[in-house]
């Protein structure tokens, strides 16, 4: 779904013209430094199929209601907050390969793979070789994509259908065919039914295509690719009827409350960070840089070996790319307001790919020269430490907390989790433990997400702890804990107060905040002798 231009005479979601392939991709730099983008784009694709951290709370509960029998899925999914494609395929995937943790992982790592030949398709139609070649690199060896390539939820098949529709729907912009429209609806639906953030990019590619429609209109040359593909993406949305009910439930009842309301700016400068590889110096430094890179793909044309040229209207190559972006942004923004939702910089998928493009557009500015190699260079080197960081970065602390327990040596110990949200993540690295989860000795492997500050306002934590030492008897009490989560204020802290005044307590462990995205403390309450 590609924007070249929002003039009537130009295609607004596909090139007006193909590019012929005959530039040489051996001009994009000089062999070392070509040799240095190959190494690291086999190393970054390489590398999502080998992640060891263990699975955290989005993963681990997703890979939980996958398993699922197929006719309890939808009723879980009303209780999580998502639709339901992913899941579905994670079900079949499980069922073919097992729920290993590189098993599981394996379907976003393949799914991503697809991604690479649509962007060199996409590069191809648009500029030419060279601009493949860069437009694939850029991708392959973005922290983002390999964080989420290497992820097991539905992000990386979001890129997917979406470099797929750009491909699809520009083809139906320039020459409308049967199954060119077809596959407009399909991707449409696939997206609706994989991630409620889609719709943001739909109506934002909707919104120009229908104003391409009214400048045709008013030129007095109806553009009828572009009133047939918003046909086309209209079926595709009408397929997504039978899912409302469940997206209307969950919006009342489910939402974001693990996050405060997402402001505008927000969201724009997570995106860009994270992008990069999240929020540590050296990755900065490539947002930063990626930045500048992104407004010369947009503005920018290469003058002379040393010179780039600046025209504030856009390039043609470009300006729709951006008008996707900016449009998906405002609506994505106004109606997380409207809702008061939270955001994660992982709803930037839908238009996470039209940002690398524009930026291998910037680095496809430079004239071949000394500065586009010292850019390449530069490029190169910020984007190794974006991927090392996100590489090495343990995605949950539960996987410290299960080898203390387990070094412990402790008879059937009795294994809290507060809140909820730590339950799915230990559960897994602690399958023949008794866990039981805050606020009501619920399974850990699933989080009610519905009316879910409401019921933590309610819960009573001594009344818990109370419970919780009932079941316990003589055994010993481990509580994983993290007291930061929103909604949760002061409730774990009852709980280990409460814990305290019964039995004597010891800290084992202290959440990391730095090593772990998911972190987590541990206490010890040990129970009398048999």
């Amino acid at each position: 779904m590609h924007s070249d231009s929002l003039s009537p005479e130009t295609p607004l979601l596909a090139s007006p013209v193909v590019a012929e392939p005959t530039d040489d991709v051996r001009t994009i730099a000089p062999r070392p430094v070509m040799a240095l983008m190959l190494l690291m784009a086999v190393a970054a694709i390489s590398a999502r199929f080998f992640i060891t951290t263990p699975l955290w709370l989005d993963e681990a509960l997703s890979v939980n209601i996958a398993k699922l029998p197929l006719s309890q899925i939808g009723e879980a999914l009303r209780h999580d907050g998502h639709p339901p494609l992913y899941y579905l395929l994670l079900h079949g995937w499980i069922a073919l390969l097992g729920d290993g943790d590189l098993a599981v992982r394996a379907l976003s790592a393949s799914i991503s793979l697809l991604a690479l030949p649509l962007a060199a398709l996409i590069g191809l139609r648009l500029s030419g070789r060279r601009l493949a070649v860069m437009f694939t690199w850029v991708l392959a060896v973005s922290p983002f994509f390999l964080r989420y390539g290497s992820e097991t939820r539905m992000y990386s098949l979001i890129v997917v259908l979406v470099l797929a529709g750009h491909l699809v729907g520009g083809a139906a912009l320039r020459k409308p065919t049967a199954w060119s429209l077809l596959g407009t609806a399909v991707i449409t639906s696939a997206l609706l039914w994989t991630h409620y953030w889609s719709m943001w990019l739909l109506a934002a590619v909707g919104l120009l295509v229908v104003v391409r429609v009214v400048q045709s209109k008013r030129a007095g040359t109806l553009d009828r690719a572009a009133l047939m593909v918003a046909g086309a993406m209209g079926v595709g949305a009408l397929s997504f009827l039978p899912w409302l009910p469940s997206m209307l439930y969950q919006s009342a009842h489910t939402g974001t409350p693990w996050a405060k309301t997402a402001r505008p700016a927000g969201i724009l400068v997570t995106s860009i960070f994270d992008f990069s590889g999240g929020p540590y110096s050296e990755p900065q430094v490539l947002a930063m840089f990626s930045l500048i890179i992104l407004v010369i793909g947009l503005f920018g044309r290469g003058v002379s070996t040393w010179g780039i040229e600046l025209d504030f209207r856009g390039r043609s190559d470009a300006r729709g790319i951006g008008a996707i972006v900016g449009a998906t942004l405002i609506i994505a923004s106004l109606a997380t307001l409207a809702l008061k939702a939270g955001f994660a910089s992982r709803y930037a998928s839908v238009y996470f790919p039209f940002v690398v493009l524009l930026v291998a557009l910037g680095l496809e500015r430079f004239v071949i020269g000394r500065l586009r190699t010292i850019v390449l260079c530069l490029f190169c080197l910020l984007s190794i430490a974006g991927l090392a960081f996100t590489f090495r970065q343990d995605r949950t602390q539960v996987g410290q907390v299960a080898d203390i327990i387990k070094r412990s040596h402790t008879v059937d110990p009795v294994v809290v989790v507060c809140p909820d949200q730590l339950g799915p993540a230990t559960a897994r690295v602690l399958p023949d433990a008794d866990v039981v989860a805050y606020p009501n000795l619920q399974s850990p492997k699933f989080v009610d997400w519905v009316d879910y500050e409401a019921r933590n306002q309610r819960a009573d934590p001594v009344a818990f702890a109370d419970r919780v030492l009932e079941r316990a008897g003589s055994r010993t009490i481990f509580v994983v804990f993290n007291t930061s989560y929103l909604t949760l204020e002061g409730k774990c802290e009852g709980v280990l107060a409460r814990l305290g005044q019964s039995r004597p307590g010891r800290q084992l462990l202290s959440n990391d905040t730095e090593a772990y995205y998911e972190n987590a403390s541990l206490m010890e309450y040990r129970g009398s002798p048999p």
